[in-house]
């Protein structure tokens, strides 16, 4: 492939160029294009791509290759990958051996000076060691012991702004604990209660007779109810505890599944999404097709004008004579 690199625009060129619009068709020596740094694609409508010393017209040359001559020039030309095409006045250049090293060098992240040596022994101008005369004996400045006085000033446009009010300090940081009100989304007057996206949690079930620490006997399990209980699944049992009964309030014991239920219910919060279902109230009459009246399905029978005797059950097949006079059922 060719190099990315290409020689300076300035530099003259090894092939001389025609001029083709000038009266003697005699190279031009030293053709170097003074447009500057400049897009050179404002000229890409023009004949010519810049100007000389001189102040003449560098015009294009003249390129009429299409896609398979310049194959064939690929192919056959030894010397294409080192020939690249100069932007500033469109001449085709062939790379020297030292261009092309110089590419080669800095495609491997190297120094372009073949004669730099980036590894020489540093100069240790501080040492370790106390010597007799200092590096530097240069005199102390005067404004080093010398209050600044752009910093008095600047001290004083302070003073003056938080006198007058304009910059108030920092005010002292409130320890005081805040408390806020678990029941306020109830509120529809609240900040809580007026907050569009949020979804109460769903309440938990009521406590009811079976619950009770002396719950009506018709609650209270048999002892072949209490074995089927046991023996089903935790998620098919109609109750999660088995109904006691007790004499007093006094003798009835700490509930052994409290954390256990206060855990799901924490987890069923935080768990369970949310989704706020918007109800329509539709009459369920609307949702009956409405008949059409029967005077709008007409012309139909309305009148029994003849009777055919002689069958007790139903006719399933029926055949008419060609002169219209017999019927034949079965």
């Amino acid at each position: 492939c060719c190099p990315p690199s290409l020689p300076h625009p300035g530099a003259p060129l090894s092939a001389p160029l025609l001029a083709p619009h000038s009266s003697s068709l005699r190279p031009l020596q030293d053709i170097r294009n003074t447009v500057g740094n400049i897009p050179m694609e404002w000229y890409q409508d023009f004949p010519h791509i810049g100007y000389n010393l001189d102040g003449k017209k560098i015009y294009k040359p003249i390129r009429n290759k299409d896609e398979l001559d310049m194959f064939l020039e690929k192919m056959e030309n030894p010397e294409y990958w080192r020939t690249v095409q100069d932007k500033m006045t469109g001449a085709d250049i062939k790379l020297t051996d030292e261009q092309v090293e110089l590419v080669h060098r800095l495609q491997r992240g190297q120094f372009g000076d073949v004669h730099f040596n980036p590894y020489e022994p540093a100069v240790d101008f501080f040492t370790h060691e106390v010597m007799i005369h200092p590096v530097t004996n240069r005199p102390a400045d005067k404004r080093s012991f010398i209050p600044s006085l752009i910093e008095k000033e600047k001290v004083s446009k302070l003073v003056h702004a938080i006198k007058m009010g304009w910059i108030k300090p920092r005010k002292p940081k409130d320890d005081t604990p805040t408390y806020y009100d678990l029941w306020a989304h109830e509120d529809p007057n609240s900040i809580l209660g007026r907050h569009k996206m949020h979804v109460p949690a769903p309440k938990m079930k009521l406590p009811g007779h079976e619950e009770s620490y002396n719950p009506p006997p018709e609650y209270l399990l048999s002892e072949e109810e209490k074995l089927a209980w046991e023996q089903q699944e935790p998620a098919e049992r109609k109750l999660n505890f088995v109904p006691q009964q007790h004499r007093c309030l006094r003798a009835v014991p700490a509930y052994p599944r409290f954390i256990h239920e206060r855990f799901e219910r924490c987890l069923d919060l935080y768990l369970c999404p949310r989704q706020r279902k918007m109800r329509v109230n539709v009459d369920p009459e609307d949702l009956i097709p409405k008949l059409p009246k029967p005077r709008d399905l007409q012309p139909f029978p309305t009148t029994q004008a003849l009777i055919y005797r002689g069958h007790s059950s139903l006719v399933r097949c029926l055949s008419v004579s060609p002169s219209g006079q017999w019927l034949v059922s079965g």
